[in-house]
């Protein structure tokens, strides 16, 4: 939350603490009121007052951190500007590093000559990517931690209440949406990536899980026809030759630039219908992609500085060594000895890229393992424009989105499905005549007797081997058939019911007093 960066700096019991003006349309809602609601919040999640104090001195370690500028002037050596020297020793003193031990570990760099350690200094551009790579692993670990303890707190405490193997959970997932922007980079194509990816989930729960079925069961599945983007996803994340494997292949080039990346992607796609070149541009400037919901144009600056986010040992072993408790145990996590008979991780290079795949490939793991429904949120119009419906922008994204596609099935094909024994079980209660009678029958005909008796149109529902696939609504109206039967009944014991529990009617009319 980035109202919780106000909290270090603006402390609402310290009288000499500087908030931003209140907002006229909502006097409310100031820095001290929304430092309060994330104090409340972060108590909710179990974390204890010392804990919540050490989150607040991590976030201030990342302000300060912040403030750190190196002198332009000294390319070769780096060394911080005599006008933020201010921020290293309160860096450090709210990390708990020892004096002069960060200004070090963010200049120098530590090298192994034979049996000796030397130290190295730092161009300038590297100690900037120091700065910039340890303020992203504080935070990026610190929300990684808060985001475990609110997973404790939901299951109940700090006792697993929960069985992993059968649990059963609702979960909602609100990803960010497709993106495309007048210029587009990484983030964008990781973001587009993963949408992707869930309109795969979609296609493959609408479309092929159902073709599968009708498959399975002997039913012609010829008349289903819909788009998929497997081919898409292909040119993205194939290893060796797709687009993200090449990224990361070019950041173990010597020299790798973001250039040759593009070349390279490029010349291994050449007769990709996918991907195509961007008018105006070198084929070492930026490549375009046919995603499911429009074309996007990327631009490849600073893509392999983006992929890399270097950290260097140093920094992770000094981190290691704080004397902040919550900043040792994020940076000690994962990197204790293996367990006996296990290998340790490999030392091969690990980018940015490879940690998103990887988390988006376990995201995929529990959807594609779970029983999911859609929400499909959809822009009015392109400009952003509040009360703007623009009708071509909404019919672009029902056509790409495949929603019309999953209408046309769900209405034209059968989308409900029961096994003969199940429907049997269900609506056998609405078969007029002896029950006898319908037992005698195989389960397959007991069904086609029943549907038959019940006047169910022969052209919305498909027997197959094992199973009974209805169209759109049958389903429905059969049971509604049935609930209305239960209630008939129902009201019948009712009434018997009340006839026994009820006094018997006295003879001759109510008694008379004397």
């Amino acid at each position: 939350n980035p109202h919780s960066e106000y909290r270090p700096s603006a402390n609402p019991n310290d009288p000499r603490s500087v908030y931003s003006p209140p907002n006229p349309n909502d006097p409310g809602r100031t820095d001290k009121a929304l430092c309060g609601e994330v104090l409340q919040a972060l108590a909710a999640q179990a974390f204890s007052g010392a804990q919540i104090e050490l989150i607040w001195r991590l976030i201030a370690g990342v302000l300060h951190l912040g403030s750190v500028a190196f002198d332009p002037n000294r390319a070769d050596a780096a060394s911080v500007l005599p006008s933020s020297q201010a921020s290293l020793p309160a860096c450090e003193a709210v990390l708990g590093l020892n004096p002069g031990t960060l200004l070090k570990a963010l200049c120098k760099r530590k090298l192994k000559v034979v049996k000796e350690w030397v130290e190295q200094d730092l161009s300038l551009a590297a100690a900037n990517d120091n700065r910039d790579a340890l303020s992203k692993a504080i935070y990026s670990r610190l929300f990684d931690r808060i985001i475990a303890q609110i997973n404790v707190a939901l299951q109940g405490g700090e006792q697993q209440v929960l069985d992993d193997g059968t649990a059963r959970i609702i979960g909602i997932v609100d990803i960010f949406g497709f993106e495309v922007f007048e210029n587009n980079s990484l983030e964008q194509l990781c973001i587009n990536f993963a949408n992707e990816k869930l309109q795969a989930l979609f296609t493959k729960a609408v479309f092929k899980e159902t073709i599968e079925a009708y498959k399975q069961d002997g039913i012609d599945a010829a008349e289903i026809t819909f788009t998929d983007n497997a081919d898409l996803l292909k040119l993205i994340e194939e290893p060796k030759v797709g687009v993200l494997a090449i990224l990361s292949e070019e950041c173990l080039v010597p020299k790798g630039s973001d250039g040759a990346f593009c070349e390279k992607v490029h010349e291994k796609h050449a007769k990709s219908k996918l991907l195509t070149r961007v008018k105006g541009k070198s084929a070492s400037q930026g490549f375009g992609i046919a995603h499911f919901a429009g074309a996007v144009t990327y631009t490849v600056t600073s893509w392999l500085d983006k992929n890399k986010d270097p950290l260097s040992g140093d920094l992770e072993d000094l981190m290691r060594f704080a004397d902040n408790e919550m900043l040792r145990d994020i940076f000690e996590e994962g990197s204790a000895a293996p367990e006996k008979g296990k290998k340790f991780k490999s030392t091969a290079f690990k980018g940015v890229i490879n940690t998103f795949q990887s988390q988006l490939k376990s995201l995929v793991e529990v959807l594609d393992a779970s029983s999911l429904h859609f929400v499909r949120c959809f822009k009015s119009n392109d400009r952003k424009a509040p009360d703007l419906c623009e009708e071509s922008v909404l019919s672009r994204q029902l056509h790409t989105s495949g929603v019309l596609d999953a209408l046309r099935v769900a209405r034209t094909g059968f989308p409900d499905r029961l096994p003969f024994d199940e429907f049997c079980g269900t609506f056998a209660a609405l078969y007029r005549g002896p029950p006898a009678d319908l037992e005698k029958l195989s389960p397959k005909d007991r069904c086609l007797t029943l549907l038959k008796q019940l006047g169910t149109d022969a052209a919305k529902y498909k027997v197959g081997r094992e199973r009974i696939f209805f169209g759109s609504g049958v389903l429905d109206e059969l049971k509604a058939q049935r609930v209305a039967l239960m209630a008939s009944v129902a009201i019948q014991l009712q009434a018997g019911a009340r006839g026994l529990v009820a006094p018997p009617p006295r003879r001759g009319g109510p008694a008379r007093r004397a």
